[in-house]
């Protein structure tokens, strides 16, 4: 049962990190860095903005390596880090919703990695 819940909660980390990025740099990123207006009239700025928004996706799929690889031994798996990454995928998914009054399209899929995440380890 743990297997299955950690396979299902990397699918969905995966499936949030690409969007995350590949949506994020059209829809936001991308008109964010064209528009140039205040501080992203510097060419740092640009570059530091579009830079961090990909590297959360990088870190994304550290968790989902994470997620993948206890499902995949869980009896080797550490209980703490899935209890930190679980806590933290549903704390900013909780948080994304309450923020955005549930108009982000990420706050479902965050506090389903963290649910079944922790689920998986009770």
């Amino acid at each position: 049962m743990s297997e299955i819940l950690l396979t299902i909660a990397a699918i969905l980390a995966l499936a949030t990190v690409l969007v995350h990025s590949i949506v994020g740099e059209k829809r936001l990123i991308g008109p964010l860095v064209t528009a140039g207006d205040g501080v992203m009239q510097e060419d740092l700025a640009k570059q530091v903005i579009r830079f961090a928004w990909h590297f959360t996706s990088i870190l994304g799929l550290i968790a989902v390596y994470i997620l993948a690889m206890a499902a995949y031994d869980f009896a080797a798996a550490d209980v703490t880090l899935l209890a930190v990454t679980g806590s933290a995928f549903l704390i900013a998914g909780i948080y994304d919703a309450i923020v955005t009054k549930v108009k982000h399209i990420g706050w479902p899929m965050l506090a389903a990695v963290g649910a079944l995440t922790l689920f998986a380890i009770l």
